[in-house]
């Protein structure tokens, strides 16, 4: 018997409506549901209510019902355990989630009956140093930055090699899967979902020569604030504000040991999905 874990948004699933029929799929595929204990609760299904950290530790593989940011965060969390994942996309871009609510049965026939693609996504490390608290590692699946707050001037190094000082909103560096997040907004390169880079680029830059640099996944790349700005800036993984920075902070950005494994059981490839979802066009 299959053991899949359930994990709603309860933003995006208010009254675990989504959760409900999932655990209706699930039962009748003859899995073992291991769901988030609120949703448990709410529904009348206290036998399969299980911990959070034990789904993600003993589960056979994990359902998360959202949108992006629920597969941000519960595939980092997933990848620490290999984990794979699965989205159903309640929200509105769904971008890294593989069905919709009325494709969610045949999706999990799928996986089931071994019909599905794992897909890798690299991972970021992330070690920030302040003056104030010393050093705090964090991991992001998308994105690390410095952004959310004030103007700042940032240095760039690769591997210890002086790139250049950015004078604007900040700086991000985004492993392949968050180039359709964040720094795509900001005017970055869409890198392909298995690739071995990153891409290091400005926000807002006060510089008409400033565009974005990709460099190898196995580069190290450091930020680092050379002035004091006039109102608080942040280091930010994957949209969350960690912790403010100041000057003469810096923090150390490396591909993580972790990756994150993302079920796909959709036949469309990455550039499909790409002019699906990023350009509102169906195939032809």
């Amino acid at each position: 018997m299959k053991r899949v874990g359930v994990l709603p948004n309860n933003r995006k699933d208010e009254n675990y409506n989504a959760t409900k029929e999932m655990t209706k799929v699930l039962l009748k595929l003859g899995c073992l549901p291991m769901i988030s204990e609120n949703a448990a609760e709410a529904l009348g299904f206290e036998q399969y209510a299980t911990r959070d950290d034990m789904i993600y530790r003993e589960s056979d593989f994990i359902i998360a019902l959202g949108g992006d940011g629920t597969m941000l965060s519960a595939g980092k969390r997933a990848a620490r355990y290999n984990t794979p994942i699965m989205g159903v996309n309640l929200g509105h871009l769904g971008f890294l989630t593989d069905c919709n609510i009325q494709g969610m049965e045949v999706a999990v026939k799928k996986v089931l009956s071994g019909n599905f693609k794992l897909e890798k996504r690299m991972m970021l490390q992330g070690d920030i140093y302040t003056s104030k608290d010393g050093k705090k590692s964090v991991v992001g699946l998308n994105e690390v930055s410095i952004s959310r707050g004030s103007i700042s001037d940032v240095g760039v190094f690769v591997n210890n090699e002086y790139i250049d000082d950015f004078f604007g909103d900040g700086i991000i560096v985004s492993t392949p899967t968050g180039s359709t997040a964040y720094n795509l907004a900001a005017g970055g390169p869409i890198l392909k979902s298995d690739a071995k880079m990153l891409a290091i680029t400005p926000i807002c830059p006060h510089k008409l020569h400033a565009r974005s640099i990709v460099v190898g996944a196995d580069d190290v790349v450091k930020l680092s604030v050379n002035t004091a700005p006039r109102h608080r800036i942040f280091a930010v993984v994957d949209g969350q504000s960690i912790c403010p920075i100041e000057n003469r902070d810096y923090i150390i950005i490396r591909k993580s040991q972790y990756c994150a494994s993302i079920i796909k059981t959709g036949d469309l490839g990455f550039y499909d999905v790409l002019r699906e979802k990023m350009f509102g066009r169906g195939g032809r």
